[in-house]
């Protein structure tokens, strides 16, 4: 005969398990850990350090995201790490519609503190990376809203 009490059937959920703290505790685990995981994945693709990678990859999508309309940046952002987006509101965006591909290596560069030619290897390497982290059909429509130069800069393979 199984017990009545619901605290000795171990089939059934404890109670501390299921209340809304304790899945917002284990929500915000799984996405600190997806975040490292993407941080450090991006570091290994690039060479980067922890922190530089982390540091590139704010430079780059908040950059990208100037030149993205606001309903593009959300379903961008929902694709991606929750501490990734949290770090990204932080970052001051200044919109400029026409935006080029120099314009952007150069906010790259002035925001990650590198030099216009690593910011360019830069971005090729996030967006790269990026790209292999969202949705076939995300990636179509960040391309679309991109001007030329710059969907060429989304495009390139990282340099090796």
């Amino acid at each position: 005969m199984r017990p009545t009490n619901h605290e000795q059937d171990p089939g059934f959920p404890h109670p501390s398990r299921s209340t809304p703290e304790a899945r917002a505790e284990r929500h915000a685990s799984r996405a600190g850990t997806t975040f490292a995981r993407f941080v450090r994945n991006l570091a290994a693709t690039g060479g980067y350090t922890v922190p530089e990678a982390e540091r590139h990859a704010v430079a780059v999508i908040a950059t990208l995201e100037e030149r993205l309309p606001i309903r593009e940046v959300c379903t961008l952002e929902a694709q991606l790490p929750r501490r990734l987006d949290e770090l990204l509101a932080f970052v001051p965006l200044n919109g400029l519609p026409a935006m080029d591909r120099m314009q952007f290596v150069e906010r790259v560069a002035a925001r990650a503190r590198v030099t216009y030619v690593q910011a360019e290897t830069i971005s090729r390497t996030v967006f790269a990376f990026l790209r292999s982290q969202i949705s076939e059909g995300e990636i179509r429509h960040v391309e679309a809203r991109l001007p030329e130069g710059l969907r060429e800069l989304w495009r390139e393979p990282p340099l090796r």
